[in-house]
């Protein structure tokens, strides 16, 4: 009985902590397409709206499961990374790939804030060519791994603290709360690890392993 009371709560904290990040993601993506129609680009704005609807409609659908395939994972991430896109604009270039892993489950929409830190504070004030590589790699764990070629975590903490700015902190302590609870849940090494990247002195863009928990479903 306490076993199952345990269980209860902490799939009552994981449903409270994702309902949380969910709106902070749809006010990101409003915000948009509200810069796209003050520039009157009509027709962009158009395909985000249909694509911004098809995301919404996904979002909600993936975020009432506990665990999701990962291929439904990956569709939901590159539906959301090509929506970005189209307000990056042709500078901006992406790879998303998993190596067929299609018999795991994942835990439901835990990857995405990751990469919205890395759009929003790596490559949105870069200039030049913005590069995002997302890998999932399984072997006896699965990871995740984002790599920007963005401005890098110091000069983005700086312009954050210039806009008063308090996404990154808030997205990531969702996940660390997230995190914690999943690691009463699975037997394994569960948690994240942000590496600064450099060519000499110079920043060259952010590198995050997430280690994820996952179930196999065969």
């Amino acid at each position: 009985k306490e076993a199952v009371t345990k269980q209860k709560i902490i799939q009552s904290e994981i449903k409270a902590i994702k309902s949380q990040m969910n709106p902070h993601f749809i006010f990101n993506a409003l915000n948009s397409i509200q810069d796209l129609i003050l520039k009157n680009d009509i027709r962009t704005s158009n395909k985000y709206l249909v694509k911004f609807s098809l995301l919404i409609r996904t979002v909600l659908d993936l975020s009432s499961k506990d665990s999701i395939t990962l291929e439904e994972e990956w569709n939901m991430l590159s539906l959301y990374i090509e929506l970005e896109k189209l307000r990056f604009g042709e500078a901006f270039s992406y790879s998303l790939t998993y190596d067929n892993q299609t018999a795991l489950e994942v835990p439901s929409l835990l990857v995405q804030p990751f990469i919205e830190n890395a759009l929003l504070h790596g490559l949105l004030h870069k200039s030049g060519k913005k590069e995002l590589c997302v890998e999932f790699v399984f072997s006896d764990a699965l990871q995740c791994i984002i790599t920007d070629n963005g401005i890098g975590r110091v000069k983005a903490q700086k312009i954050d603290k210039r806009q008063g700015s308090v996404h990154q902190s808030f997205a990531l302590s969702a996940i660390a709360k997230r995190l914690d609870i999943f690691k009463q849940q699975y037997d394994t090494t569960i948690g994240y690890v942000i590496e600064d990247l450099y060519e000499d002195v110079e920043a060259t863009g952010t590198k995050v392993t997430l280690t994820m928990p996952f179930k196999k479903r065969f």
